[in-house]
C-alpha cells in the first residue's frame, strides 16, 4: 500500500518544530554568552578598582579642590556594554563622619572586546570639617563603586565595588621658619619669613596669592602680607620680609594664609592657622 502523502498542515508543523528548536539552542548560546561576558566585565571593573587613585587633572574652584579621576573599563566580553555610568562615594570615617564626596560618571559605550574611560569629575570641599586637614595632610579615601549599564541590549548589569583612593594634599607639611627681627628707622621691624609647603595633588597648578596675617594673643594685628603663588607638584619655598610694629614679639603670635584669586575661577582657601615658636 501506498503511504498517505503528508499534509502541508503536517509539513509545516514539522519545519516550524525545527525552528523551535535551532531558537532554544541559540538562546541558551547567547544567554551562556551573554553570563560569561558579563562576569568578564565584572572581574575586569574589580580588577581596574585600584586605579582610582589616578588623577588626570585638578583645579581649585571656590572652596572646592576638583580632582578628574579616570576609570579604566575593560570590556572583554562578546557585546557591546549601553549607557554606562557610575557613582561613587568617597568617605574616610576618620576624618569626618559622612562623605568627603560624591560623583557621578558617564553614560558612555564601550564595543565588546573593547575599552573605555568614564571621568569622575569628583569635589572636596575645603569648607567642610575635613578641610583643614586634606590641605595640610595626605590620606587614604575608603570607596565605593556603583555602575550600572545595559549589556547586549537586553541585559542589565549592575555591580558594586569598593575602593580606595590616595588623597594628596596641595599644602602638604607648611610650614612657617621666622628668622631674627631687624630694626628699621621708622619703629617698625623686618622679619625675614620662609613659608615651605609641599603640592601633592597630581595635576594641581597653584596660581594665586597667598595673604598671610599675624595677630599677637590678644588678638591686635601685627602685620598683613600678599606674596603671588605659581607652582605645579611638589616642593615649594617663599623666602619674604614680614614688617611689623615693634611691639609686636612675633614669636608666640599666631599666623594665619589663605590662598586665593579672582580667577577664573575664583578660590578663596583658608589654611589652618599656627602659633609661631
Amino acid at each position: 500500500m501506498m503511504q498517505p502523502t503528508p499534509s502541508a498542515l503536517y509539513r509545516l508543523a514539522q519545519v516550524l518544530r525545527v525552528l523551535a528548536i535551532l531558537a532554544l539552542v541559540f538562546l541558551v548560546l547567547f544567554l551562556a554568552t551573554v553570563a560569561f561576558s558579563a562576569v568578564e566585565l565584572g572581574e575586569g571593573i574589580a580588577k581596574q578598582s585600584g586605579s582610582l587613585h589616578h588623577s588626570v587633572a585638578a583645579a581649585i574652584v571656590g572652596t572646592d579642590i576638583v580632582v578628574n579621576v579616570t576609570f579604566p573599563v575593560p570590556n572583554q566580553g562578546y557585546y557591546n556594554v549601553q549607557g554606562l555610568t557610575l557613582a561613587a562615594i568617597f568617605s574616610n570615617q576618620t576624618i569626618q563622619s559622612g562623605p568627603l564626596a560624591v560623583t557621578t560618571g558617564g553614560p558612555t559605550n564601550i564595543p565588546g572586546h573593547g575599552h573605555g574611560n568614564l571621568s569622575l569629575l569628583t569635589s572636596f570641599d575645603m569648607a567642610n570639617p575635613a578641610g583643614p586637614f586634606l590641605l595640610l595632610h595626605d590620606a587614604e579615601i575608603q570607596g565605593v563603586l556603583w555602575l550600572n549599564a545595559s549589556y547586549a541590549v537586553i541585559v542589565p548589569v549592575n555591580l558594586e565595588v569598593a575602593f580606595n583612593y590616595h588623597w594628596g594634599a596641595p599644602f602638604a607639611n607648611l610650614s612657617y621658619t621666622i628668622g631674627t627681627p631687624v630694626p628699621q628707622k621708622n619703629e617698625t621691624v623686618a622679619i625675614p619669613v620662609t613659608i615651605h609647603f609641599e603640592n601633592h595633588t597630581p595635576g594641581l597648578a597653584l596660581a594665586g596669592n597667598l595673604a598671610v596675617v599675624v595677630t599677637n594673643p590678644n588678638g591686635t594685628l601685627c602685620t598683613r602680607q600678599t606674596f603671588p603663588v605659581e607652582t605645579h607638584e611638589g616642593p615649594v619655598t617663599l623666602k619674604e620680609t614680614f614688617y611689623a610694629g615693634e611691639s609686636c614679639s612675633i614669636s608666640g603670635d599666631t599666623i594665619a594664609s589663605v590662598f586665593t584669586s579672582p580667577g577664573p575661577p575664583p578660590i578663596d582657601i583658608s589654611l589652618p592657622t599656627e602659633t609661631i615658636p
